[in-house]
Parts: C-alpha cells; sequence; structure tokens
C-alpha cells in the first residue's frame, strides 16, 4: 500500500432513463389506474393529484414498465449495467479495467446475492471488489465517499459508482394493496420515476500543485436523523416480521409494504436540511464559497426548488442559472437525479475547465444528507 495519498479524477460520467418518456396526461396509463382504492384516494388523485403534476414543473418521466404486458423492462441490476456502461465509453476504459465496483440504491433485486455482485456479472467482469449501499437519495455521496477513500489510498486503481433507482416496481399497480392505500402514498406516483446514473474514478500520481483533470476534492456524508421520525418508509424488511402470526401475507393484507412519505415533513424541513449539510460540506472541505460555479442537488418538483434555491444563490453568490432545476424532462429518480444531471452537465458544455461543482442531496427517510466536490 503506498502511503502518499493519491488524487482521485471522474474519468467518466454516464446516465440512462428506460423507455420512451411518459407525459403528465399519461401517468395512469403507464402505471395502471387505481380501480379499486379508496374513494377518498381517487378523490384526492382527481383533484389535488392533478394540481400537484400541473405545479411540479416535470413535463416526462420515465418507467421500467412495458404498458402491454405490464412487466418491468428492467432490474436494478440492468438499469445500472446501461448507466456504467455509458460511463465507462466516456472515460475509454474496458469493464474489465475495474477493481471496485459499488453500486447505491434504495432497492435491490434479491435479498441475496447482493445486487452489486448481479451487476458485476452483467458487466462481464469475472474478479473485482464490489460492495452495495442500501440507501435512498444519499447514497450517490456515500457511494464515491467509499470509492474516493479506498482510491486515495491506494488500495484500487479504477472505481465506479452506480445508483440506479427502479421507483416504478413500488408505484405500479400491480403491487399495491389498493384498498389499503392513503392519499401520501397515492400522490407518489405523481413525483417518482425510474433512471441511474454512474461515474468512473480513477487515482492518479499527480503531485500536488499540478492541476488534475475533473479532480474530486472531497466528499460528505451525514445524518442528522438520529432523534427525528423517518420522512419517507416502506415495510418488507426484518422489522416487519418480527412477530411470527404477522409475515409476508399479513404485511400485503395492511398494505404495510406500500411506500410512503411525510409531504409535511418534507416541505417543512427537506430544503433546511440540504442547505445545512451543504455548508458544513462546504466548511469541512476547506473550499471557499464563491469560488463555486454551480450545483447540482436532487429536487423532485419546481415548488421545493423555489422554496429551497435563495439561501445557496446567497451562499454561493450564484444565479438560478447555475442551480437550476433539471427534472423538467426526467421527473425525479431518486439518487440517480444527482447523477443523471452531473452527467448531462458533463456531457453539454456547462461544465468548463478549472469550474468547482457541488453534487449534493438530501435523504428524509431518516433524515441524512451527502455529496462531493469536483473541480473540473
Amino acid at each position: 500500500m503506498n502511503p502518499q495519498l493519491k488524487r482521485v479524477s471522474i474519468v467518466g460520467t454516464g446516465s440512462f432513463l428506460p423507455n420512451d418518456p411518459v407525459p403528465n396526461s399519461r401517468l395512469d396509463e403507464v402505471l395502471g389506474p387505481l380501480t379499486d382504492a379508496p374513494e377518498r384516494v381517487k378523490s384526492f388523485m382527481e383533484t389535488i393529484g392533478t394540481r400537484m403534476l400541473a405545479n411540479s414543473g416535470v413535463e416526462f418521466r420515465h418507467f421500467a414498465i412495458d404498458i402491454k404486458t405490464r412487466k418491468l423492462t428492467h432490474t436494478v441490476a440492468s438499469l445500472g449495467e446501461e448507466a456504467v456502461r455509458r460511463a465507462l465509453d466516456a472515460a475509454g476504459i474496458k469493464a474489465t479495467d475495474v477493481d471496485l465496483l459499488i453500486l447505491a440504491s434504495s432497492n435491490y433485486d434479491e435479498t441475496t446475492p447482493p445486487t452489486s455482485a448481479l451487476l458485476q456479472e452483467r458487466l462481464g467482469i469475472e474478479t473485482c471488489a464490489e460492495m452495495e449501499v442500501h440507501s435512498n437519495c444519499s447514497g450517490v455521496g456515500k457511494a464515491i465517499q467509499i470509492a474516493y477513500d479506498a482510491l486515495r489510498v491506494g488500495r484500487y486503481k479504477t472505481a465506479v459508482a452506480v445508483y440506479p433507482q427502479l421507483s416504478s416496481v413500488y408505484l405500479r399497480r400491480e403491487y399495491l394493496n389498493q384498498p389499503f392505500m392513503t392519499k401520501k402514498q397515492a400522490a407518489l406516483r405523481y413525483i417518482l420515476a425510474d433512471g441511474a446514473g454512474a461515474v468512473v474514478l480513477q487515482a492518479v500520481d499527480t503531485p500536488a500543485g499540478k492541476a488534475v483533470p475533473h479532480e474530486l476534492l472531497g466528499t460528505f456524508v451525514e445524518s442528522v436523523g438520529g432523534k427525528r421520525p423517518p420522512g419517507m418508509t416502506a415495510g418488507g424488511g426484518v422489522g416487519n416480521l418480527v412477530e411470527p402470526d404477522k409475515q409476508i401475507v399479513h404485511m400485503w393484507k395492511q398494505g404495510l409494504h406500500h411506500l410512503d412519505q411525510d409531504f409535511a415533513a418534507v416541505n417543512r424541513d427537506a430544503a433546511r436540511t440540504l442547505h445545512e449539510g451543504v455548508v458544513r460540506m462546504i466548511a469541512q472541505l476547506g473550499i471557499d464559497p464563491k469560488s463555486v460555479s454551480q450545483c447540482v442537488f436532487s429536487i423532485p418538483t419546481r415548488q421545493l426548488y423555489e422554496d429551497g434555491v435563495g439561501p445557496f444563490m446567497e451562499f454561493f453568490g450564484l444565479t438560478r442559472n447555475e442551480i437550476k432545476f433539471r427534472a423538467c424532462n426526467t421527473g425525479y429518480c431518486g439518487g440517480a437525479s444527482l447523477l443523471l444531471h452531473f452527467d448531462e452537465i458533463a456531457r453539454n458544455g456547462e461544465l468548463k475547465a478549472g469550474d468547482v461543482v457541488v453534487v449534493h442531496s438530501v435523504e428524509s427517510s431518516k433524515w441524512m444528507t451527502a455529496g462531493f466536490v469536483v473541480r473540473w
């Protein structure tokens, strides 16, 4: 092991959105109508749900669903594979050159084996180190921190961090026990979407004082929810199976497997928590906030963007054009949105050599924030 800490460069980015874009008018068709939901849920979706869509700022989303067969067109691993292959192509690196593969996601293809190992197989990598991070939006920052630290100490040379988001598995009608749905659970069908993003990172031996293209300047992971109730939940794990007479059938009958969101807590706390996390990251990494050129945040709706962008503009001295709401044509893909939008600005010319970019997200499940800073 080399005792000299190495520097780390992002040498490739990639992203993937499954199937054709779905306009707001076709959401119920693609996800499947809620014909058996309680009347109060149907009424909510017809009134408030319609206004949510109109005010969301999102015009198109993508779902890994074949609307004719109702089957999923992708798994977590196959979504991730598409994004990784694009990132490897951008880097000019073969999959077999990867010696550390990290997959972060809010869900997985099998309880065992890990989805990270399934992705390794899909990529045709016979031998590598693989790790899986179970997390929602903060999973990107967590995965990149693991890769960054491992590359810096010389344990590995080339790493891939990928985040696939397969929201539709929770949203399509076939998953739901509709009579037990709540309004909040139904509303999530009008917010979430599917997609994946990936980055390829490499350790470099460039000495201090000499510029490294696309250098990762540091990472940050923080949980502030130790004494706060969850803001997003989905049952189906060990905690729901403790009682011997309350097993999988019980979970289905009670709708405990449904994805749920505390919208009041998110509206109240998400923007503030994100801002506080970003401020602490910048301070911890010793970065001058006025040196930052752009920010990429994972923000699901135009309303939350408008509510939260002001403090960031003031802190960094940036304009709205440098802290854009970017979900208009992708929808909100959870943690994957961070890497989707980072890939977008890396490919479309928005980033210039020397630009300092902050990439950060907040996760409401138990209130975590995580991100990274790169000098392009």
